[in-house]
C-alpha cells in the first residue's frame, strides 16, 4: 500500500472517530474539548517538530576535513574558469 494511501487511510479513520464522539458527546465541557482535539493535536504535532528541528539543528556535525576538501574544490574551479577565460 502507498505510503498516501495508508496515510489517507488513518486520516479518515481519525475524522471519522472524532465525528463520531462529537455527536455523542451532549455534557458542554466535553463537547468544547472534543471540538479543540483537532486544534490541540495540530499544536502538539507543531512543536513536536519545532523542538525535532531545533535537536537537529544543535547536534549538526561538523566535519573540518569535508571543509577543507570543499575549500580546494572551488578553488580548483576557479582556476579552471580563469584558465577558460570565464570571470566570475
Amino acid at each position: 500500500m502507498l505510503r498516501i494511501t495508508r496515510l489517507a487511510c488513518v486520516a479518515a479513520a481519525i475524522a471519522a472517530i472524532w465525528a463520531a464522539l462529537l455527536q455523542q458527546t451532549t455534557a458542554e465541557p466535553a463537547r468544547t474539548a472534543v471540538l479543540l482535539a483537532p486544534l490541540a493535536a495540530a499544536l502538539l504535532l507543531a512543536a513536536y517538530l519545532a523542538i525535532t528541528l531545533l535537536v537537529g539543528v544543535v547536534t549538526f556535525r561538523t566535519v573540518p576535513e569535508e571543509a577543507e576538501l570543499l575549500q580546494k574544490d572551488i578553488a580548483r574551479a576557479k582556476a579552471d574558469l580563469a584558465k577558460r577565460g570565464i570571470k566570475y
